[in-house]
């Protein structure tokens, strides 16, 4: 749960990138195709997606535990260059990946929004009897009078508890949907980077 976390708040850093590289890639590859250098340029893209793909590939395996293959199984092998071009070109893995690659933006947006807010609430939820008795001792400068303790209608001595429990109780909440999110995104990982290739 605190690996998937912990990939909750990357997937946005790793969501911009791979959605910088894949449309921009894809714009590139678009604009150069009319070129001579079109084909080259569009293979050494595709080739990135593919590098891209199997470091994904290892991040989604060691925080979530979902397992992935070693390496891209190609049975392209052996074959002449033309021939495992246009092999990639049909591979429904390469369109796949590079869908899963733009769908890392949104996703990561979500993921990110969701672990911190979740985390924040709970966090702030859990400390707040600590906060209650800096504020009565008077060290943080504010009035106790000024600070309203969850449940306008009763007093500290009840709310900050109740606070202090709803606090734990959204903590493991967020725990428990940090682990559906590992096992859901896992399962979105490995049929759009792994599952066409291994048929």
């Amino acid at each position: 749960a605190y690996s998937a976390l912990f990939y909750m708040v990357l997937s946005l850093a790793t969501g911009i990138v791979f959605f910088t590289v894949t449309v921009t890639g894809i714009g590139l590859s678009l604009g150069f195709s009319i070129l001579i250098i079109g084909i080259p340029f569009v293979i050494l893209f595709f080739g990135l997606v593919r590098v891209l793909a199997l470091v994904e590939g290892r991040i989604v395996e060691t925080l979530l535990g979902a397992r992935m293959p070693r390496r891209p199984l190609y049975s392209t092998r052996g074959q002449p260059l033309l021939q495992r071009v246009g092999a990639m070109f049909r591979d429904p893995r390469t369109w796949s990946t590079l869908l899963y690659l733009v769908l890392q933006l949104p996703l990561g947006i979500a993921y990110f929004t969701l672990a911190v807010t979740g985390l924040s609430l709970a966090l702030s939820f859990a400390l707040s009897p600590i906060a209650y008795l800096l504020i009565e001792a008077g060290t943080l400068g504010i009035e106790s009078t000024d600070v309203n303790w969850g449940v306008p209608w009763l007093p500290p001595i009840v709310s900050v508890p109740l606070c202090f429990v709803l606090g734990i109780v959204l903590l493991f909440a967020m725990l428990h949907l940090a682990r559906g999110i590992a096992i859901l995104h896992g399962a979105i990982a490995r049929q759009l980077l792994v599952k066409s290739a291994q048929h």
